[in-house]
């Protein structure tokens, strides 16, 4: 993801999010690499005509193939701007959730930060459990890959993904 902020934080990213079950991980996110082109499979909220997010197909971090990105580009003042997705319910169960992301910050002026969150979830309850708050990021002008993982406890049964691209007043 490339998150550009005027409070500007650029930064740009291709996700893995692997639930590692008994035979084998597998991606569990939609368009993890933006390589459709577009934003298929992912919510943009606190978007407005400063606060942005689009496709970038020009560059893409080490640990996804293809060119494209997503831009984060949160000009606004005081302004959330997110990126998520929510895997289908039936998409996790407990077990081991290893996670994967690069990211690429280009500008961050005064109050502009990027955090990253995943939430394992179960339907009609809510989150149970995750990652915890990852961030702020600060991987200026060069990719870095961010790798983690948790145990999603009993219950759960879908993930959220959310890229939070803020900034100050």
């Amino acid at each position: 993801m490339r998150f550009g902020n005027g409070l500007a934080l650029l930064a740009v990213f291709a996700v893995a999010i692997l639930f590692a079950g008994t035979a084998s991980a597998q991606n569990i996110i939609v368009n993890p690499d933006f390589e459709t082109g577009d934003l298929t499979g992912w919510v943009v909220a606190g978007g407005n005509a400063s606060a942005t997010v689009t496709i970038d197909g020009t560059d893409n971090g080490p640990a996804a193939p293809g060119t494209n990105n997503a831009f984060m580009n949160n000009m606004g003042e005081a302004v959330g701007l997110t990126l998520k997705q929510t895997t289908p319910v039936g998409s996790l169960t407990a077990g081991d959730v290893d996670y994967s992301f690069d990211l690429k910050l280009d500008q961050a002026d005064a109050g502009g930060v990027l955090f990253v969150e995943i939430f394992a979830e179960q339907s009609g309850v809510g989150i149970v459990g995750g990652s915890g708050l990852m961030g702020p990021f600060w991987p200026w002008d060069n990719w870095e890959t961010f790798t983690g993982s948790f145990v999603a406890p009993a219950g759960a049964d879908f993930l959220t993904i959310q890229f939070m691209a803020n900034t100050g007043a």
